[in-house]
């Protein structure tokens, strides 16, 4: 058999897959962008490019994520947000990105205007959220609209992923959530920051118990990894980025380094050594660590 080529074949064999997330520019320059990018090409299988993340105005993510694949020849996943959109622009939003080639996006409720640089001045949107964006999506997938109209010119095929926080995954109302997202065909998932192994074993066991109540195969999940760049990054993290739990003794070793982002790169490659046995795959989100990714994926990589 020839080897997986697209991101959706990857997922789909046992192979490891690893994933890596830079933020589109806020401006209109994208070459150091592009440059970032192409440091890490032959080490990832895919790059996720966020919708105005932290409700922070960036370059839209649709724009950023087909100039990528077009300079790169790196997939994209497509970070797609409920926050600034209603029900009809979604679904533009979603043909025209098909249209112009891309075909993985990740599905994403989106933060409240109210923790970015622009909560005095925008109105936020959540006509839908995350799970009846899914819904919405695999509708487009099959062929018809929000409405149940059939597309006269063809539908989308996307690889279709949702975020999974392995740390929240003890409550019936969690459960019951992420149940919702694999009845709606999730391919995959792409979690929030762990760095102990045991949040994962009790996401698999219960990811597993949920796939077969639902009947569906297993998606895989790209455990997240956030490399922070100084102590003080990791507790402005802590703080003020949902679902980013940074344990305190990184924080300290960070705080007594000489070189805070070669700790940080040392201990996420320990993280990775200890994460691979129950992890099919990675997703890394270098936030202030973008100019050292590359130098993280080998030396994450070279102790597994």
């Amino acid at each position: 058999m020839s080897a997986p080529q697209t991101f959706r074949e990857k997922l789909m064999t046992p192979r490891m897959v690893i994933t890596v997330e830079f933020s589109p520019p806020k401006g209109t320059n994208v070459s150091q962008l592009i440059e970032r990018v192409l440091s890490v090409k032959g080490k990832v299988d895919a790059i996720n490019i966020p919708d105005c993340q932290r409700s922070i105005l960036k370059m839209s993510s649709l724009a950023t994520s087909k100039i990528i694949q077009e300079h790169t020849g790196l997939e994209t996943v497509w970070q797609l947000t409920c926050r600034d959109r209603n029900l009809l622009a979604l679904q533009a939003d979603v043909l025209g990105a098909y249209a112009l080639g891309l075909t993985n996006i990740l599905a994403l409720t989106g933060d409240p205007i109210q923790v970015g640089d622009h909560k005095e001045y925008a109105k936020q949107v959540f006509h839908l959220e995350s799970t009846r964006l899914l819904e919405l999506v695999q509708g487009l997938n099959k062929g018809h609209d929000a409405t149940g109209k059939d597309l006269k010119h063809q539908g989308t095929q996307f690889t279709v992923g949702a975020a999974l926080n392995p740390l929240k995954l003890s409550s019936s109302a969690q459960r019951n959530r992420l149940k919702a997202k694999l009845e709606r065909g999730v391919d995959f998932f792409q979690t929030q920051p762990v760095y102990t192994p045991e949040p994962i074993e009790q996401m698999n066991a219960i990811l597993a118990e949920a796939c077969e109540e639902v009947g569906c195969c297993v998606p895989k999940v790209l455990v997240g990894i956030v490399p922070p760049s100084s102590a003080k990054a990791a507790r402005f993290m802590n703080t003020h980025v949902a679902g980013i739990n940074i344990p305190e003794s990184f924080i300290d070793l960070l705080e007594q380094s000489n070189d805070p982002k070669r700790e940080s790169i040392l201990y996420c490659a320990e993280v990775i050594n200890q994460l691979k046995p129950v992890s099919p795959g990675f997703h890394f989100m270098p936030v202030g660590m973008e100019t050292r990714v590359g130098e993280l994926l080998d030396k994450c990589f070279s102790l597994v």
